[in-house]
């Protein structure tokens, strides 16, 4: 059902009587006096329902809407959002989520000065993590789970296949906030959950915010996501596993020094170490930042923790205020996996594995990979939780001992370290950093 705006016709209607010739009024000493005036018009609309094959279900950035349930949008249906629109989840409907089947499409496209902000219903000031359940595209892309495995968490349904250029649609200058409703005890839903999505969706400056599971998370897919941004998740910021081939670049993510868990939990399978697609993505320019040295022990575990025969190419990385730095698990992870030109700094403990056969130290200190440890990047502001400054000050390590990406129509060139350069706060005017 299409979400209709309604006007009040009281106007319309007052024009054609007089038009008529008729007279319309009342004296003041008539007891009756006209009907009353309807109800100004809402100022939310409900978004609920599916949206079927063949329709196009376009909302209009001049109201705010009230996400009511699990809106689907189905195999050949379409969610068109212009920038500026302000969507709320209902709290006293549950599950509420928004889920795009394989086949179906989202058109948001926000701005850096009108972004599209999907948050909680609660007042300000009373929102939490868990409100809603967030966001979930499921596409024909790789997942290296058997086909009749590759089925979405929080029920949303099946993904993968062989379409390496799926296209779901896309997702510009958007805020995700106060999700992660728990489906079933260990099953709760991400900010942003990317199932087998291929590279022909576009993402790039996506802020998920304050989640109770993970932040963003791939399994599988081929999609490419650029300039995103994780605040505040309570489980892992960034996920990926299950076969994911995509790239990246520009990601930061600032953890809760109270409620973290991983800055990156990275795997193959979880089934089979050797399972086939790898999960093998190319990514450039990230920034972890964990709880520094005022948050609670337990909290802000591993800064990554590459395990399950994972494989991927991770370079020009700063990791600071972890328990841990690094962690390689497993065998199969060795020798697939490489993290080259980055800094890690202000970790409890910068090696540390649950794998004693396995030389953290040695991997991440091979000399061809350039790494630098316990060196001070030099960041503004990273731990500031109200007015963070992810940028490098002048001077810093983080300006020398960078790689340059391939030239490739998708990487920026860059000349630092990090997931945001001395010039170029690509943060500012649309983000959040309201904790309810």
């Amino acid at each position: 059902m299409k979400s209709i705006r309604r006007n009040s016709g009281l106007g319309l209607a007052l024009t054609v009587l007089l038009s008529a010739g008729f007279a319309v009024g009342c004296s003041d000493d008539d007891p009756t006096g006209p009907n009353p005036p309807p109800p100004p018009p809402p100022s939310e609309n409900i978004l609920k329902g599916d949206i079927e094959a063949g329709e196009t279900r376009t909302l209009d950035s001049s109201i705010e809407y009230l996400i009511q349930g699990t809106v689907i949008v189905e195999d050949g249906g379409t969610l068109v959002i212009p920038a500026g629109t302000v969507l709320k989840a209902d709290v006293d409907v549950r599950p509420t989520a928004i889920i795009v089947r394989q086949g179906g499409r989202i058109e948001a496209v926000g701005t850096a000065t009108d972004p599209i902000v999907f948050t909680s219903s609660a007042a300000a000031g009373s929102r939490q993590r868990g409100d809603w359940g967030g966001i979930v595209l499921n596409g024909r892309s790789l997942c290296n789970f058997p086909a009749d495995d590759c089925i979405g968490e929080g029920n949303s349904g099946p993904y993968g296949g062989t379409t390496l250029d799926d296209d779901s649609g896309t997702l510009a200058y958007v805020r995700i906030e106060y999700v992660g409703y728990e489906v079933s005890f260990g099953n709760e839903l991400n900010g942003l959950t990317l199932n087998g999505v291929g590279s022909g969706t576009e993402l790039h400056h996506i802020q998920s915010h304050y989640g109770l599971d993970d932040g963003i998370e791939f399994f599988g897919g081929t999609v490419d996501l650029k300039y995103a941004l994780v605040t505040g998740a309570s489980d892992d910021s960034f996920d990926y596993s299950t076969g994911w081939q995509g790239r990246g670049q520009f990601w930061i993510a600032q953890q809760d020094p109270f409620d973290a868990d991983n800055g990156w939990e990275i795997d193959g399978n979880e089934e089979d170490f050797d399972a086939t697609p790898f999960t093998d993505p190319l990514i450039y320019n990230v920034t972890l930042i964990g709880k520094g040295a005022t948050g609670a022990a337990g909290e802000s575990t591993r800064g990554v923790l590459f395990r399950r025969g994972t494989a991927g190419s991770v370079y020009n990385m700063i990791i600071m205020g972890f328990e841990v730095g690094i962690d390689i698990d497993n065998a199969e992870t060795v020798g697939r996996v490489t993290l080259q030109n980055s800094i890690l700094f202000d970790n409890g403990t910068t090696f540390e594995g649950d794998d004693d056969s396995i030389d953290e130290s040695g991997i991440v200190q091979t000399v061809a990979w350039n790494n630098v440890i316990d060196t001070d990047p030099g960041l503004t502001d990273p731990y500031n939780l109200s007015a963070p400054d992810f940028r490098p000050v002048g001077g810093s390590a983080a300006l020398s001992g960078f790689a340059s990406p391939p030239n490739d129509g998708f990487f920026t060139d860059v000349d630092f370290i990090g997931g945001m350069g001395p010039d170029d706060d690509w943060t500012a005017g649309w983000i959040t950093t309201d904790d309810s």
